[in-house]
């Protein structure tokens, strides 16, 4: 392991059709995104099984299916956590979530299932961690981030790949709609070649090349009618 420069690890959570991520840069291993809460015990298996210990957790953003099992983790490696500032008082329980009056009612009730968590360091944008810069691509949440190197993006749930193409945002959980068309906007000028989104498989290969045409974006911008 010690020669290994970069790589990166998908571990489903089938309950949400989402994903937790560990990234190894050299000798350092990170979790992005936690998933639902119960995951924490399994993610830190999986870091086992490959020799290394998590360092840090990073969370794109603080809806339960992605730091649901981010308390549960932080206890058993002492990894340190970081969120954008402005989801950070959702993630410590400080303040109540600002959830859409549209998400369904059993989204609204699984956060009795929550443990909070304080973070350690609040990110903002522009800031680079393990070698990523971080994006703040509000709308989906206040605080919601990518994660960016030029290569590999980790979009959070700005993207998602489902029914075969990359998709937005789901409207029914986005804090501000208006926002989140914004950032996913932005994150289609990026170039990227590997897509790793917050729901559904991978996208490996001229990936915002796909991502322009299924999102029918061309330089960031609407495609005429």
């Amino acid at each position: 392991m010690a020669d290994l420069e970069f790589a990166v690890y998908r571990i489903p959570i089938e309950q949400v059709g989402g994903n937790s991520y560990l990234v190894l840069r050299g000798s350092e291993v990170v979790v992005v995104d936690t998933g639902t809460p119960g995951n924490g015990k399994r993610i830190v298996d999986e870091a086992s099984n490959l020799g290394v210990r998590i360092k840090a957790i990073i969370l794109t953003h603080y809806h339960i299916d992605h730091a649901g099992s981010a308390a549960e983790i932080k206890q058993s490696t002492g990894a340190e956590l970081y969120v954008h500032e402005a989801d950070a008082p959702y993630v410590s329980g400080k303040e109540k979530p600002p959830l859409p009056a549209t998400v369904p009612s059993e989204a609204s009730r699984a956060y009795a299932n929550y443990s909070p968590v304080q973070p350690d360091r609040t990110l903002r944008e522009g800031d680079i961690l393990f070698g990523f810069r971080i994006l703040h691509v509000p709308g989906h949440t206040p605080g919601s981030i990518a994660l960016y190197d030029g290569r590999f993006l980790f979009s959070g749930d700005n993207m998602n790949f489902r029914e075969g193409k990359i998709q937005g945002t789901p409207a029914v959980y986005d804090w501000n709609r208006e926002q989140a068309a914004a950032s996913v906007r932005r994150l289609a000028s990026l170039s990227f070649d590997v897509l790793l989104p917050g729901h559904g498989v991978p996208v490996i290969g001229s990936a915002s090349d796909k991502a322009r045409l299924d999102l029918g974006l061309v330089r960031g911008r609407p495609l005429a009618s």
